[in-house]
């Protein structure tokens, strides 16, 4: 096996090699990332001279462009698990870590229950959109990555367990690359069952065709976000699943419980989610 000598043939070899980059939901996301180093620095830019100081620089050209300190740690981790996989086969030499910009943490954003049953209300009611109801309630009661729920199969359904097997094989990755277990609400459990129901096999996927393209589900999506007067550009399809993250910690969820249940490997991850709401401060405050 060659070394890896330029950024053109470590993006390549992480894509082929890693799995979570090649099958998980986060591939897309990591080549629209890697993209951002290919335009401003080019594929036969060599590995070895890809530096701390270098990665600065990177940093405040993307910055003059307008992006957001997420955006470009997003960016430099990306840099950074391509260089750092092919260190890892002995491809090149390990990096030194390279410096992350200082987020905003700010407030997450969520949906109610009130605001997540209008908005099933609405996909039914004014577009006529069973599949949007269907998915938007599926989305708010598990927490689960749009996809993940996308690629949810009829035999990931354990009826005997009252629980939905998230992940663990082929073509069905978790972003974390591990499976997890969640609990059927039952919120959605008649909906599930006659999803199942209608599939005739059960590899097939319980949100079909229709909902399968990214973009149709995230445009209608917005629009059914507009009529309940919130904003389309804040409040995005992720924003079920930081409501999930909230009404458990509202319930009183423990934080581990939180971890497994959502699929974050760092707690860190799972606080930011779930940081206390106005009401549940007022409770806490009414209760002494």
């Amino acid at each position: 096996m060659s070394k890896v000598k330029t950024w053109g043939q470590a993006v390549d070899f992480t894509f082929r090699n890693k799995p979570s980059w090649k099958h998980g939901n986060g591939s897309k996301t990591s080549r629209f990332n890697c993209n951002h180093f290919t335009r401003l620095q080019g594929l036969s830019f060599p590995v070895p001279r890809i530096r701390p100081a270098l990665m600065l620089s990177v940093g405040n050209e993307l910055e003059a462009e307008g992006k957001s300190n997420a955006t470009i740690n997003r960016v430099i981790s990306a840099v950074s698990t391509a260089i750092r996989f092919c260190a890892s086969v002995e491809l090149c030499d390990m990096p030194p870590p390279f410096v992350r910009r200082k987020e905003s943490e700010g407030r997450k954003l969520y949906f109610t229950h009130d605001q997540v049953d209008r908005m099933a209300l609405i996909s039914t009611e004014v577009f006529g959109r069973e599949d949007l109801r269907d998915i938007i309630l599926f989305g708010a009661y598990t927490g689960m990555r749009q996809g993940e729920i996308l690629r949810i199969r009829a035999k990931d359904i354990d009826w005997h367990r009252n629980r939905i097997n998230v992940g663990g094989e082929e073509g069905q990755w978790t972003k974390s690359g591990d499976i997890r277990h969640i609990p059927i609400h039952h919120k959605i459990a008649d909906m599930l069952d006659s999803r199942c129901s209608q599939s005739s096999r059960k590899n097939d996927r319980l949100f079909g065709d229709e909902l399968r393209d990214r973009h149709q589900l995230l445009n209608n999506f917005k629009k059914v976000v507009r009529l309940i007067n919130l904003n389309e550009h804040h409040y995005v399809f992720h924003t079920l699943r930081h409501s999930y993250a909230t009404w458990l910690g509202e319930a009183g969820i423990p934080v581990h419980e939180i971890m497994a249940l959502c699929g974050h490997s760092k707690v860190d991850t799972t606080l930011r989610y779930t940081k206390p709401t106005d009401p549940a401060l007022q409770r806490a405050m009414d209760s002494i």
